[in-house]
């Protein structure tokens, strides 16, 4: 009897320290996602680009970030078409200044800017909601008369997003359907697809507890702009098999570009000039509009 007794206050008591880890993994798994830096620790200069410092936002909900002019010489080949930039979960945007500088250089004018808990950007615990609501404000920045410039229009801005960025920029292209084009780099199907694959997620009861969904496969069923998928053959974080699912589900104007042999970071460093021409490629089907 007293041993069922040791027994029965054992079973309570893993019962009870497993709901505690259910509760903590409900409450903090933005930690476990969003992974900010906030050193800025490199500049598009050091790629040889110029940059203009920009400011989005006011006290409280305060993004940092850049605007690179693009050549004129090369913008015209893309239809002096706008990249909008989101980054991955990690870093900030100085790990982002070499992609955002060989964008520049393919033609684009390029807005990269850190969500709030990244960089110089306000210190908040990055959430799913809240970086939603960033790329808003960054959308709003470009095509509203507080941007670097004249507002831009709409339709001639290409969302781009890698890795984590990816899913943002799903979600973009999903509220500004009348964006001009969709790119999503080495980005995953859902944030419950990526915790299936890790093996210490396998205790839990994943689909209850995540309350940070970022549902790419559901949501890029709805989108029907030109979209282009990039990933790596090599990606050892997100499977190239997350590319070729959300490929298979998008039902507008579509491309897939698996890199051969490219890992999760270095898909352009690897294709070299192929990069470029998939990415002219593709835009060169996308219509071109007039300013306003």
């Amino acid at each position: 009897m007293h041993m069922l007794k040791i027994l029965k206050s054992a079973l309570l008591a893993l019962i009870g320290a497993y709901i505690v880890l259910c509760v903590g993994l409900y409450f903090e798994q933005s930690r476990f996602i969003f992974v900010p830096q906030r050193e800025v620790l490199h500049t598009p200069k050091e790629y040889g680009c110029d940059y203009q410092a920009i400011t989005i936002g006011g006290e409280g909900e305060t993004l940092r970030g850049w605007w690179l002019s693009a050549d004129p010489r090369l913008s015209s080949q893309l239809g002096s078409r706008t990249l909008i930039y989101y980054h991955g979960n990690g870093g900030s945007i100085g790990a982002n200044a070499e992609h955002a500088c060989r964008l520049r250089n393919m033609g684009f004018n390029v807005l990269i800017f850190d969500y709030r808990g990244y960089g110089a950007s306000d210190d908040v615990q990055p959430t799913e909601k809240s970086v939603f609501q960033d790329a808003d404000r960054a959308w709003d920045y470009l095509t509203r008369n507080d941007g670097p410039g004249r507002a831009v229009d709409p339709r001639k801005i290409v969302i781009y997003g890698h890795s984590l960025g990816g899913a943002v920029a799903i979600e973009m292209a999903k509220r500004h359907a009348d964006a001009a084009a969709l790119i999503a780099e080495s980005t995953f199907t859902s944030i419950l697809a990526m915790a299936d694959m890790e093996p210490k997620f396998g205790l839990f009861p994943l689909s209850y507890i995540l309350n940070q969904k970022m549902d790419s496969l559901d949501k890029i069923k709805s989108i029907h702009m030109p979209t282009l998928l990039i990933h790596g053959t090599a990606d050892d974080v997100v499977p190239p098999s997350m590319s070729e699912q959300l490929y298979a589900a998008a039902p507008g104007p579509k491309q897939l570009y698996l890199v051969n042999g490219a890992g999760h970071e270095n898909c352009a460093a690897t294709a070299g000039k192929n990069y470029q021409h998939r990415l002219v490629e593709f835009l060169s089907t996308v219509p071109i509009y007039a300013s306003f």
